[in-house]
């Protein structure tokens, strides 16, 4: 190119003392000339340009190119705009799938939650000089929860993923002991000490890309590992904490059974094989099988611009070899799986009823919901009573009923909830309920009833302000009773307030 150029300046310059007739309008032609040699210039740094680029590609940076960083942003954003999240996502795939194959279908995703946290504690005894359990008195504390995630697509069909969170350990032994709770309080050990991190989540995923739409099936799922609770969408904190994550396989399919204009009626099915606790010996072992089916009916007929929804769904939670775990473990510790269950509760085959329906007014989501549980292994006794008169053995059935309306997602959106509980001691498995129902010691147990109430706002794209708080006391009061494992229940109400910042990254 530099050649060619030389050649085109000197036949200018020749031909520019050359006296023919064209020569009066040699200023013309050195300005056409010039024109020609700034173009040249230009069809250079083009080529120079591409280059550049060319090598970048082959080296692999091409996150620190220009063109890069102008194609991550939003296409039809300005530049103060914020990116939402599958602008982001999408940039990945596009820049970085492009140039690093192996990282192409890949996701990250955390959160941080900051809380802080206030119990109240009351009760009707006469508390002069009292100190214990069954004092009134409050407590305030400042807790932190950090999770973070990678999950990977394989093809169509796979899926691989893990997720680290904070966690408390047991003083003695430094292993995470709550399954409730990835939580960590600020000054709990004091001196500024480090906290710990666990392995929250670890799986792999197998959705057939045949089978999501085949006929009247619309997808197919296998988990394995530890991972997102597959049976939490149709349940209550009776049953399950938000914070369990169990161990083993599962299967899911969902169904079509029905599509019109106005109306739709969709299945689910879920099949559960967890691993609870394995000790020594096959007949000490304890597993979960669980089996969970929904219908959805989705109807247009109330002449409303979205679709009533209509669901409920039927569970079923089978826990083998229960009472011999706990024999042979051990386990009657507060963070077991007693807390207040009892062991003459015999075994736990545990039925769950959840009818729901979900409508729009004023273009805001309104959710009514109903749960009943009932324990269908529980034998009960009548030889076991307390010194109080009271007897929790035969206390096998649980109820809660409740709604929430709106949904904060979008930025400036909020939501508002409520909900009632009824929990008798031996209905549910106290070890996976919610953590937060309860007291007095801060943990969630059965025997209990009350009351929990949620507000939530939306302040930015990425960050939540929430505020959780529960009125809870007593179902049947007694005293504990450490042979039968049996944890303290005084006639103590409590009040907890939680005010949560969520910031999603």
């Amino acid at each position: 190119m530099k050649k060619f150029l030389g050649f085109v300046l000197a036949a200018a310059v020749v031909l520019g003392n050359t006296p023919f007739a064209w020569a009066d309008s040699g200023d013309e032609m050195l300005s056409m000339l010039e024109s020609m040699k700034k173009q040249m210039t230009q069809m250079q740094q083009t080529i120079d340009q591409q280059n550049l680029r060319i090598q970048q590609l082959e080296s692999r940076k091409v996150l620190e190119s220009p063109q890069a960083s102008a194609s991550m942003q939003p296409s039809s954003a300005s530049p103060a705009s914020a990116m939402t999240e599958n602008d982001w996502q999408k940039g990945i795939k596009d820049n970085i799938g492009d140039a690093i194959p192996w990282m192409k279908g890949t996701k990250f995703a955390g959160d941080l939650r900051l809380r802080m946290e206030n119990f109240s504690y009351y009760d009707k005894n006469n508390d002069a000089g009292s100190t214990g359990t069954a004092a009134d008195r409050a407590r305030n504390r400042f807790r932190v929860r950090l999770r973070w995630g990678f999950e990977k697509d394989f093809a169509d069909d796979w899926k691989v993923g893990f997720r680290l969170a904070t966690g408390t350990p047991s003083t003695t032994s430094g292993v995470a002991t709550d399954n409730t709770s990835p939580n960590v309080t600020l000054g709990n050990p004091g001196y500024f000490t480090f906290k710990n991190v666990y392995i929250d989540r670890a799986f792999a995923i197998y959705e057939p890309n045949g089978l999501k739409d085949y006929g009247a099936l619309k997808g197919v799922k296998m988990g394995a590992g530890k991972f997102e609770n597959p049976f939490y969408r149709y349940s209550t904190p009776i049953v399950w904490d938000g914070d369990v994550t169990p161990e083993g396989i599962y299967e899911q399919a969902n169904f079509s059974l029905y599509n019109s204009e106005e109306n739709k009626l969709n299945a689910q099915a879920t099949l559960g094989q967890f691993i609870v606790n394995e000790n020594t010996g096959i007949s000490a072992d304890a597993s979960l099988l669980g089996y969970q089916g929904a219908l959805t009916f989705s109807t247009l007929n109330f002449g409303t611009d979205k679709p009533v929804d209509f669901t409920g769904a039927v569970s079923f939670y089978d826990y083998t070899n229960w009472s011999q775990t706990i024999l042979a473990a051990g386990n009657t510790t507060a963070t077991s799986y007693l807390r207040t269950n009892s062991i003459v509760a015999d075994d736990f085959r545990v039925l769950d009823l959840y009818p729901e329906i979900v409508f729009y007014t004023h273009k805001m989501p309104v959710t009514l919901w109903y749960n009943y549980i009932e324990n269908l292994a529980n034998v009960g006794t009548t030889d076991v009573v307390r010194s109080n008169g009271d007897n929790i053995h035969d206390m096998d059935t649980a109820w809660g009923l409740g709604f929430k309306i709106g949904k904060a997602k979008a930025k400036g959106s909020w939501e508002l909830a409520y909900g009632y509980y009824s929990i008798g001691a031996n209905a549910a498995v106290a070890a996976f309920s919610d953590s937060d129902f309860g007291g007095p010691g801060g943990q969630g147990y059965t025997n209990r009833q009350g009351h929990k109430f949620g507000l939530g706002y939306q302040l930015t794209e990425n960050m939540t302000i929430n505020w959780t708080a529960y009125i809870v006391r007593p179902l049947n009061p007694f005293n504990g009773n450490a042979t039968l494992g049996i944890q303290n229940s005084t006639n103590e109400s409590v009040f907890r307030s939680q005010l949560d910042a969520v910031y999603k990254f």
